[in-house]
């Protein structure tokens, strides 16, 4: 069974604005849907080899938008560890000229953009173009994490017990832990 890849289960660009947070622009109806569980996929290239990739699960997802122009609204998704990327280092925030850029166009993202927070470019990648690698990049890693060793029942027999929840044939085991 599969959960679908990258490409696949893509929903919106965002952008990492902090080790812990991800800035996402509207529209904003499927972070209401109950029956879509969505994480953040976190990747970057490397030169020589595939990217790095992480997902992350969301803690808490923040809609902000302007009581004028809620349609207008953007997501702050709090995720719940810190993300092994670097953020973004875009322009200084400035919440005086995003205040400005929202008095005449109550939209979060738009007025994010025009302050250098976020890139204005995400909203226009196409999706194939920037998730087929870090697809192939999460395939690789998926292959590569399987080993197989197919040895003799005496080496089967001399394995550590200790790689095993249970065993019977040293004291260091704890046993089973809901005991």
């Amino acid at each position: 069974m599969t959960a679908g890849d990258a490409v696949d289960r893509h929903i919106v660009f965002g952008e990492l604005v902090d080790a812990d947070a991800v800035v996402v622009p509207g529209p904003l109806d499927w972070l209401r849907d109950p029956a879509i569980d969505f994480e953040v996929l976190i990747a970057s290239s490397r030169r020589g080899g595939p990217g790095h990739v992480e997902r992350v699960r969301v803690r808490q997802a923040e809609v902000i938008g302007v009581d004028s122009g809620p349609e207008g609204a953007c997501a702050v998704l709090r995720l719940e560890r810190a993300a092994a990327h670097r953020p973004y280092a875009g322009g200084r925030f400035d919440g005086d000229r995003l205040r400005t850029e929202l008095e005449g166009y109550p939209d979060v993202w738009r007025g994010l953009c025009a302050i250098g927070a976020v890139r204005t470019e995400l909203t226009d990648l196409d999706k194939d173009r920037v998730l087929r690698p870090v697809a192939d990049w999460e395939a690789a890693r998926r292959a590569a994490l399987v080993r197989e060793r197919l040895v003799s029942p005496a080496e089967v027999a001399q394995l550590k017990c200790c790689i095993f929840v249970i065993c019977w044939w040293c004291q260091e085991c704890r046993g089973d832990w809901w005991d």
